[in-house]
């Protein structure tokens, strides 16, 4: 009996037996209520977080920014509450913690107090960064805590955005006002610029007068050095004139002692002109005398009035004295030609001698005065010198500050010139700082604030995402994989309910016995690809991108995993069905289905290769949401090669049974 015989038969059984038919029908469905279950609760899960229920605490309490209210808090929960993102209950701290703790909620949102005030320390020295405070508890569901950093991770950007937006309004308000000060920065600059030229000017003109004062102090400085100079010799000169007085108005003083003796003479003169003739030549030596002191005596006198200068013109007694000595002088002189005549003037010795008298009575009253003026005399020069010598000490002093004021208009002369080159500079600077200043009031003046900059600092760069292709949601993305399940599944399942070997009829051959078991497992194989596909498609909404070659590939993939199940139980009855969960469980991770390859444990990566979910998986990728079918034909030869191994391999476990079979049947005959 041929393959297609046998199957026709066995096919015809089944359906005459409910028993059989209802179990392999139920079977038809297993890969729909695996994948499909799978696939329709993963299908889009972020399209329904509005359901999720979280918690919101706000305790901020705002803060002032720039002279302006801040309330980052508030403007946060008036933000939440506008959207739909999560089911938000706007709740207090305890009512938050005891929703977490109870179920309730799956994480809570706290902002604290001083979360508008930390918000304002951007600028500062060392700024405090806003912090919100996520409060999860991962052991009542573990993914929705992970959505929920998600969802803090997004807010924390929306709040970012929103506190630089508020910095980008104070900052360019300052530019604001900075543009109307440097405006009047730079009016001031042209004032200090003028002040500076006309700084410049004068202190030109104090150079020039410094210098002139430092020649000046130089000049005056060697003046009072020969000021000094003169002061000595002054002093020298008046001390000799101190002595020369004081001689004089010893000299005046014996004068008149002698005065008082000569009229005593002359009187004794006058009454004994009896010794006349002895006392002629003794009064002839006396006059010769006589006429030589006054002479001494008037030009000493002379020399003193000279020396004395415009006092002596003034001095009456001294005038007195020195007319009383010229006439002295004159007398003597006289006298000293006279005393030739005395003998022959005899008769006139009474009268002259009387006249003599007289005038030596006068001449002690001039001596008297004389010595008067003398002294008079000593004592002022004596006041001359001690001032000449106090004189000489002060020019000496004085030339010692002329030396320093020298020393100092001269180092004043070199600073004004430095002044006067500063200022230079200055004036140059100011000007160049007025025109800066004026230039900067320009360019701030022309910023002004708008929304749209205000955004683009909050949100400078906008990330423009590009995709080769287009994954709509979940479901589409786990559609790959958990088909690929659901058709392993529902292959390791149906050898649960149709009979790996029995046939009904005893089948001619082992390849007629393999015929039919292979047409049965792959039709139940078709059978259920072609169910999950329309239930995918027109029952949950799949789009794929090439439908034609994803029917092929389900109709290829789950005939392949049958294939492969029934060798495995055909050859190895239960152990076998224990080998196809292990297989099972190993494509879970190691085909790719859910993390990437290069993420799971490395000797998973090895064996990979070697599993039909890892082909199957990747074809279903391309053809779902793939533009273009480059690798799966390739793909498809792989799976198609794991199907034709494990027929092959059936098909050796079959002729095996069917000779084992013949031998068996063999056996009593021969033994009979």
């Amino acid at each position: 009996m041929n393959g297609l015989s046998l199957f026709g038969k066995e096919m015809s059984r089944i359906a005459r037996d409910r028993k059989l038919l209802i179990p392999i029908i139920g079977i038809a469905f297993i890969p729909v209520m695996y994948s499909g279950m799978l696939i329709g609760s993963f299908w889009d899960p972020y399209g329904k977080l509005n359901e999720l229920p979280v918690a919101v605490v706000n305790e901020d309490a705002g803060a002032q920014f720039e002279g302006k209210p801040l309330a980052v808090g508030r403007d946060l929960v008036d933000e939440l509450k506008a959207n739909n993102d999560f089911d938000w209950a706007f709740v207090s701290r305890s009512e938050a913690e005891k929703g977490l703790k109870d179920g309730s909620y799956y994480y809570a949102i706290e902002i604290p107090a001083s979360f508008s005030q930390q918000a304002t320390t951007l600028l500062d020295e060392k700024p405090q960064p806003a912090a919100i405070r996520y409060v999860s508890n991962d052991s009542e569901n573990y993914l929705a805590a992970k959505i929920g950093q998600s969802a803090v991770t997004k807010l924390q950007t929306e709040i970012s955005q929103q506190v630089t937006k508020a910095y980008a309004e104070a900052v360019f308000s300052s530019i604001g006002e900075a543009s109307d000060g440097i405006a009047k920065a730079s009016e001031g600059a042209g004032k200090l610029s003028q002040g500076a030229t006309d700084a410049e000017q004068g202190a030109q003109l104090l150079r020039d007068n410094v210098a002139k004062l430092a020649a000046g102090s130089e000049r005056l400085a060697g003046g009072v050095e020969a000021l000094g100079t003169g002061a000595g010799q002054l002093a020298d000169g008046t001390a000799a004139v101190r002595d020369g007085s004081a001689a004089l108005a010893a000299g005046l003083g014996k004068l008149e002692a002698a005065g008082a003796k000569l009229g005593g003479g002359a009187a004794q003169a006058a009454e004994a002109g009896a010794q006349l003739a002895d006392g002629l030549a003794a009064a002839e030596r006396g006059s010769a005398q006589l006429a030589g002191s006054a002479a001494q005596l008037s030009a000493a006198l002379e020399a003193y009035a000279a020396a004395a200068g415009a006092d002596a013109a003034q001095d009456e007694a001294l005038q007195k004295l020195l007319g009383a000595a010229r006439a002295v002088a004159a007398g003597a002189a006289e006298l000293s030609g006279g005393s030739a005549q005395l003998a022959a003037g005899g008769a006139e010795l009474q009268q002259g001698q009387r006249q003599l008298q007289q005038g030596m009575t006068a001449l002690h009253a001039q001596l008297s005065a004389a010595q008067q003026g003398g002294a008079k005399l000593a004592a002022g020069a004596e006041t001359a010198a001690a001032g000449a010598a106090k004189l000489a000490d002060g020019a000496a002093a004085a030339g010692r500050g002329a030396a320093e004021l020298a020393g100092g208009s001269g180092k004043l002369a070199s600073g004004s010139a430095a002044l006067a080159s500063g200022t230079a500079q200055l004036a140059g600077g100011t000007a160049e700082l007025s025109g800066k200043l004026g230039d900067a009031a320009k360019q701030t003046g022309g910023i002004t604030g708008t929304d749209a900059l205000y955004d683009m600092f909050a949100n400078p760069v906008h990330v423009e995402e590009e995709k080769l292709t287009d994954v709509p949601n979940y479901g589409t993305g786990f559609t790959p994989y958990f088909l690929s399940l659901g058709l392993f599944v529902g292959a390791l399942l149906s050898t649960t309910v149709m009979q790996m070997r029995e046939t009904g009829t005893k089948p001619s051959s082992g390849w007629s016995w393999f015929v039919s078991k292979a047409l049965l497992f792959a039709g139940v194989g078709i059978v259920q690809a072609l169910i999950a596909d329309a239930i995918l498609l027109y029952g949950i909404g799949l789009e794929v991108n090439h439908l034609g070659a994803f029917v092929g590939m389900s109709v290829l993939a789950s005939v392949t995993f049958m294939m492969m199940v029934q060798f495995l139980v055909t050859a190895f009855d239960q152990p076998g069905r224990f080998i196809g969960v292990m297989i099972m469980i190993l494509q879970l991770t190691g085909s790719a289905g859910t993390y990437p390859s290069e993420l799971v444990p490395s000797w998973l990566q090895q064996i990979s290769g070697w599993l039909p979910m890892t082909y199957s998986i990747g074809a279903f990728r391309e053809i779902v949401t793939g533009n273009e079918l480059e690798t799966v034909g390739s793909k498809a030869m792989h799976l198609g090669s794991f199907a034709v191994v494990f027929a092959l391999l059936t098909l050796a476990v079959f002729l095996i049974l069917h000779r084992n079979a013949r031998r068996e049947s063999s056996a009593p005959l021969e033994a009979a």
